[in-house]
């Protein structure tokens, strides 16, 4: 029998089989990409750390914080781990079956979605299968399940929809539960409903601090000065969003599933990793900014980098002696009295330097 282009892997003619490929998800592609993001311009810079031969510390230091409060900024936004439950249980597997399962139930919960684990860690109860009515064929559930599914609430009726979609498929009865308790909206039951408010009003604090932070890092380039400022107002920013969404979160949301050793196991939540993250970055950009801004104005100190132009030489406020002051030559630059010229000015400046150079070296060829 002649084999054709494409009767590989075909058995009288039926469609191609590949074999069953049932992998486990183990890393979050967007995550990653967002890491990737931040860990080449790291690295990059990490390379050529050895050529800096000014502000080598101060630089150090500036650019890695900025990276990490980047960094933290997308990923605690895509990623579910702001309000975390974890508890160990011994439920059912389906609601018309007795059999049980030994298993961990782990509930994460972002700004935009949750994710539900579900992994048995034993074999099945052999009395509840034998429980099982004999006349029709009996359907344990496969041993070793590793269930992580993602449900979204973006909208008001997305939970509803989210319940009805996995009743389709089968899942199993602890996840379908925690999915019940998240779309009921009424007569009290609004757990679902402070989620996605907190998770709502949480996401545009954190897109407007990372704004705030791109300004930041520009700021750090063109105008170092005023970096101190915009870093306190990341930070405070940041704290706010963190505010709002401890404020709106449910306190009092317990889910109880059938434990191990006849007890009732309950699910409770508690702030996770990335909300902890967050409030870090806050205290730590506010504390930043507030030290820099208080050796700027109170000190000789001048915040400069390697990242940063030479525009800024002229605006940066320093210290006068008091020999010169009372002088009638002595003129400081003022940008609104305090002791620094303008944008306009300091570009001004840099055409006038750039005109003069061009003219010496017009001189010098002639």
């Amino acid at each position: 029998m002649a084999i054709g282009w494409f009767d590989f892997f075909r058995e009288d003619g039926a469609p191609t089989w590949y074999g069953e490929n049932r992998t486990p998800v183990v890393v979050d592609l967007k995550i990653a990409i967002i890491l990737s993001i931040f860990v080449i311009p790291t690295l990059a810079f990490l390379i050529i750390l050895p050529g800096i031969r000014r502000n080598r510390c101060v630089s150090t230091f500036t650019f890695l914080y900025s990276m990490a409060v980047g960094a933290t900024l997308l990923v605690t936004i895509h990623h579910p781990c702001w309000h975390q439950g974890k508890v160990h249980i011994y439920s059912l597997y389906r609601k018309d079956s007795s059999a049980r399962l030994d298993a961990v139930m782990g509930v994460s919960v972002g700004l935009h979605h949750v994710n539900i684990t579900f992994t048995s860690s034993s074999s099945l109860d052999a009395d509840a299968i034998d429980a099982v009515d004999y006349d029709r064929p009996a359907n344990p559930p496969p041993l070793n399940l590793n269930y992580n599914e993602r449900f979204e609430f973006s909208d008001v009726r997305s939970m509803e929809r989210e319940l009805e979609l996995s009743m389709k498929k089968g899942l199993p009865y602890p996840i379908l539960r925690v999915i019940e308790y998240l779309s009921v909206d009424r007569a009290g039951f609004v757990w679902g409903r402070q989620y996605r408010l907190a998770g709502y009003y949480a996401s545009i604090l954190l897109w407007v601090a990372f704004s705030c932070w791109l300004l930041q890092f520009l700021l750090l380039c063109i105008v170092p000065h005023q970096y101190a400022q915009m870093t306190v107002w990341v930070g405070a920013v940041i704290l706010l969003a963190d505010l709002v969404y401890a404020i709106n979160t449910p306190n009092h949301l317990h889910i109880r599933f059938p434990g191990p050793r006849n007890e009732i196991a309950e699910l409770d939540f508690h702030f996770s990793t990335c909300f902890y993250s967050t409030l870090i970055a806050g205290i730590c950009s506010v504390v930043y900014g507030s030290i820099l801004c208080f050796l700027q104005s109170n000190t000789s100190f001048v915040f400069t980098t390697f990242l940063s132009s030479e525009l800024d030489e002229m605006c940066v406020a320093r210290k006068t002696p008091r020999s010169t002051v009372d002088s009638p030559t002595h003129t400081v630059s003022s940008c609104g009295g305090c002791g620094r010229t303008t944008v306009m000015e300091m570009f001004a400046v840099a055409s006038i330097r750039s005109q003069g150079s061009a003219a010496s070296f017009q001189s010098t060829i002639s």
